[in-house]
């Protein structure tokens, strides 16, 4: 059997992925949206979290690398491991979906909070604040969301329409792209924890 290369399957299944990715563009517009309704007080306590943070890149304040490293890949692999399980059951055609929207809504949440509190100024925070990884986090989890509908796609059909498929074949191929997508959310905790931080340190003169 040939082998089908990314390509012909980024075209084959194009619907799909368009519609896994109209799902992050709408988290991320309900997460800005939700960050500019806040009531005053939560508005308040989120923002002096923000403010902290801004506030101890410019003052210098010791990283805790380690702890960083450990915190976001270990947030990363939870997302990971939670539409993976749920791909194991036939709700996770319809949680999987909700879950990668949820992390566009926290994403968009952080963009929203951001330029909320210091307008056009943290624009430029706000993009470099989720670009690249974050970006990068979400389209891993837009490939393991679309793996994990089919595959629980697959076993609906099997349980209820009497459907064959090699199931063998299907999970060996998505344990390799969970093995790559493992490998992309490292990498983009390693950005976020040691280049991260110092990029947003050089715009905080923007603050000023």
């Amino acid at each position: 059997m040939k082998k089908q290369g990314l390509k012909p399957e980024l075209k084959k299944y194009k619907y799909k992925y368009l519609f896994l990715l109209t799902i992050v563009f709408i988290g991320l517009i309900s997460g800005i949206i939700f960050a500019n309704i806040l009531s005053y007080n939560d508005h308040k306590e989120v923002g002096e979290v923000v403010s902290n943070y801004f506030l101890n890149l410019q003052k210098g304040v010791p990283i805790n690398y380690l702890g960083n490293l450990i915190n976001s890949f270990g947030v990363n692999m939870v997302y990971l491991l939670l539409i993976f399980i749920l791909a194991l059951s036939i709700i996770g055609i319809i949680l999987n979906p909700f879950i990668l929207y949820l992390k566009s809504v926290i994403t968009g949440f952080s963009v929203g909070i951001i330029i909320s509190i210091y307008g056009l100024r943290g624009l430029m925070l706000a993009i470099f604040y989720i670009f690249p990884h974050q970006i990068l986090n979400l389209l891993v989890y837009v490939l393991l969301t679309f793996y994990g509908i089919n595959l629980s796609l697959k076993l609906f059909n099997s349980l209820f329409l009497k459907k064959t498929f090699n199931y063998s074949l299907f999970m060996k191929k998505y344990f390799k792209v969970i093995l790559i997508a493992t490998a992309l959310l490292l990498i983009s905790s390693l950005y976020e924890t040691f280049l991260n931080d110092f990029i947003m340190k050089l715009f905080t003169f923007l603050l000023k």
